[in-house]
């Protein structure tokens, strides 16, 4: 996360739903944030929330349809700083029977849900790949991993932003940039409502019986809220540097905070994350957990501005914290990358920090990268610790 500080976020469809909440929680994790959308009012309102709040963020009228548009996009978001997380968002709905379906209904939804994806990775993926890091989080659906009745145009469309998804992931595979899909479920947000009011009209039911009818469906118990998906974003645009996600489509139905290839791990004694979850723990074999950046908070989210091997001794206690809630231990972390504002105080504490080292993690001594940075996210924080397990 700490790499990220100072470092720039897209969220195209950013003036609503999905993309207002995974902008502000894009902000909540210490990026700048470029809200992108065709209706000016919406980002410019979003974006002054977030700049109220005391986020960097800025609002930028972009049809995602658009070649040129796209570009002008890039050119202004690389305004705040270098563009580390796309989040192509933008998307549009659409229900009808197949043979009632216009070729004009047809390439609408096409061009919204992936051409407009495809010329947004297009514009800032070389960035990233020059930087040697960045996250593309293409927001897809459930229709895009099945078909689903009178959803021809939609479902082929989310189709084909899992494709490019899948496809850009193995261009990019070992270059420190990666490339995810989240494919929620029905949301609770205005396009549902849309998708209900459709049904009310053309079957007489209540909106109660309608949107029952709708998450049946999907095998949903209840709608997903744009913060659950929000969070799923975020999470991969903030996976850990050692072998993140890529190439993946997490399914969010309601039933699991990600799907079952993955779980999120939040241990209670840390408090409610913020922005982001603090581990994620892939369930295929070999089981990879992914800790993300942890300072030296509390149970409240606070940092105290103690001492530099204090701060360090509860930034490895978090860190553990989450490895133990996933069922690991500490010989089973692979790597620490240790993220300090002060490498001569770092120096200075040696001896401290290697009593506090050899205490909780015994004779275990994983690869260790140290990186030099200007700030942390918690603007007391001195040193922050990200790691990777991998549990048996």
């Amino acid at each position: 996360m700490n790499a990220l500080a100072g470092r720039v976020a897209v969220v195209t469809g950013a003036g609503r739903g999905i993309g207002a909440a995974t902008a502000r929680a894009l902000a909540d994790a210490g990026l700048s944030v470029v809200l992108a959308a065709r209706t000016r009012d919406q980002i410019e309102r979003q974006t002054a929330e977030l700049v109220a709040m005391g986020r960097q963020a800025k609002a930028v009228v972009c049809d995602v349809t658009s070649e040129a548009s796209v570009q002008a996009l890039a050119r202004e978001g690389a305004e705040l700083g270098p563009v580390a997380v796309l989040v192509n968002n933008a998307g549009a709905a659409g229900s009808m029977p197949l043979v009632r379906t216009s070729l004009e209904e047809w390439n609408r939804l096409m061009a919204v849900n992936a051409t407009g994806a495809f010329l947004c990775t297009r514009a800032f993926l070389p960035g990233m790949l020059e930087r040697q890091w960045g996250r593309v989080v293409n927001v897809a659906s459930t229709a895009g991993l099945r078909g689903g009745k009178y959803l021809a145009a939609y479902s082929a469309a989310k189709h084909a932003l899992v494709g490019l998804t899948r496809s850009a992931a193995a261009e990019v595979d070992g270059t420190g940039v990666t490339v995810n899909a989240v494919c929620p479920g029905f949301v609770d947000t205005e396009m549902t409502a849309e998708t209900v009011a459709r049904i009310v009209a053309k079957t007489g039911r209540t909106r109660e019986e309608a949107l029952a009818a709708a998450l049946a469906s999907e095998g949903q118990a209840r709608l997903i809220t744009a913060e659950e998906v929000a969070a799923a974003v975020v999470s991969l645009s903030t996976a850990a540097v050692t072998h993140p996600p890529n190439g993946e489509a997490l399914v969010l139905d309601g039933r699991d905070p990600m799907s079952s290839r993955f779980a999120i791990i939040n241990p209670e004694e840390l408090g409610a994350p913020r922005g982001w979850n603090n581990g994620m723990l892939a369930q295929a074999a070999g089981r990879a957990l992914f800790i993300a950046g942890q300072t030296a908070r509390d149970g409240s989210g606070q940092v105290s501005a103690a001492d530099f091997g204090a701060q360090f001794d509860r930034a490895l206690g978090n860190v553990l914290a989450v490895l133990r809630q996933a069922g690991g231990e500490p010989g089973d972390i692979g790597r620490f990358t240790i993220y300090v504002t002060d490498m001569a105080q770092y120096r200075a504490n040696l001896k401290p920090l290697g009593e506090v080292y050899r205490r909780r993690m015994g004779t275990h001594y994983p690869a260790i990268a140290l990186v030099e940075v200007k700030s942390l996210v918690d603007e007391r924080a001195v040193v922050e610790i990200e790691a990777t397990a991998i549990l048996a």
